[in-house]
């Protein structure tokens, strides 16, 4: 006959707690296993590019000032007119440069006349002075009569020298009167477009010999387009002359541009660098001001073992991803990687197409997983 001994209350506790843990340990999802998602490495082209964004303008683009000061009388082309080297493009008011070179007309006639005076008072000196030493020679005369006349002789000769000094001057300064009456007419430096006209007629402008001058207007070719774009300077280290890039136009939506990298910055400017890239010749039409989002090609790797960039960790400066060994146990491998696109990375040693790879979450693999730490995968 078995005989029941009542439970004490301390028994009665301890079977309860047991009881607790039993039930916890048999619900679904209490599994000490990390659960990951995991994959294998594929094979793919890799294309490894720096994004930048800017604008289009011409690749020649000429800005125009003025030689003189003045007021515009007169505008023959306006903004988007195509025009030809040596075109009549504006008129400064010629009434004061003209009255420059009457006057410099003027006073050059007077200096010419100087000089014919001067000249001939050197004549005179000179026949003195000859008739003086010959008269000498016969003891006519003394010697300080003849030393006046020597004297007198070349006092004659440098004041001619200085009559022609001043006949070169003012010869310098009609040229120049005329030189600035030629100026008061402006013609285009180069067959374009006037991409920019920044005057009107009847406004004063500035000529350059006045500080920097007043920019009249602009003349663009407009066959040959560029993008100028700033990158950092992480990146541009990495790009090159001659570098091809991939252009996108937010005028032509769901269309891709040809383009290649034509001249890199050698300073930087506000922590960027200025990257120019010239457009290859399409059918589109791009104006100045434009806006673009290019993609400047590195580095193209074909047929390359790939991993989503999520896979990578660091350690010790050295690079690792978590290998699932037997389906369910984390192993750190080393890995040396390669170019990058946005979010795949080049794997060039320390990985196999058979391995399987913790892809995610990415917090898993950078923080939770440690080395043979039990995995459960997706």
């Amino acid at each position: 006959m078995i005989r029941i001994f009542p439970l004490e209350k301390w028994q009665k506790w301890l079977l309860g707690a047991l009881s607790l843990l039993l039930l916890l340990s048999l619900r679904p999802g209490n599994d000490a296993r990390l659960e990951v998602e995991a994959g294998h490495a594929t094979r793919a082209d890799m294309v490894e590019s720096v994004p930048a964004s800017g604008t289009i303008r011409p690749v020649v683009e000429v800005k125009i000032t003025p030689d003189v000061s003045g007021e515009v009388v007169d505008i023959f082309a306006g903004e988007g007119d195509s025009v030809k080297t040596g075109d009549l493009i504006l008129k400064i008011r010629q009434d004061l440069y003209l009255s420059q070179v009457d006057q410099a007309n003027a006073s050059l006639g007077t200096l010419k006349a100087q000089y014919a005076r001067q000249r001939a008072e050197e004549r005179q000196a000179r026949s003195n002075h000859e008739r003086n030493r010959r008269l000498y020679e016969l003891n006519a005369i003394s010697a300080a009569e003849l030393q006046q006349s020597q004297t007198e002789l070349d006092i004659a000769r440098s004041s001619l020298r200085a009559a022609e000094y001043a006949i070169r001057s003012g010869e310098a300064q009609l040229n120049e009167a005329r030189e600035n009456l030629l100026k008061t007419t402006v013609y285009a430096p180069m067959d374009g477009i006037v991409s920019r006209m920044n005057v009107e007629k009847g406004e004063r402008v500035v000529g350059t010999s006045q500080m920097s001058g007043t920019e009249l207007f602009r003349i663009a070719d407009f066959s040959r387009m560029e993008v100028a774009v700033d990158v950092g300077e992480n990146d541009i280290v990495r790009i090159e002359p001659r570098d091809s890039a991939i252009v996108e136009i937010d005028a032509y939506p769901r269309r891709q541009f040809r383009g290649v990298v034509t001249q890199l910055a050698n300073s930087a400017k506000v922590a960027n660098f200025g990257v120019r890239i010239e457009l290859k010749p399409d059918s589109a039409k791009f104006l100045p001001g434009m806006s673009a989002a290019v993609k400047i090609v590195t580095d193209r790797r074909h047929d390359c073992l790939t991993l989503p960039v999520t896979c990578i960790f660091t350690r010790d400066r050295q690079e690792y991803v978590w290998i699932v060994e037997e389906g369910r146990t984390a192993r750190a491998r080393k890995v040396v990687t390669g170019i990058q696109e946005l979010d795949r990375i080049e794997i060039r040693d320390g990985l196999q197409e058979d391995d399987q790879v913790v892809t995610g979450p990415p917090e898993a693999v950078s923080q939770r997983i440690t080395e043979g730490k039990r995995l459960k995968v997706k």
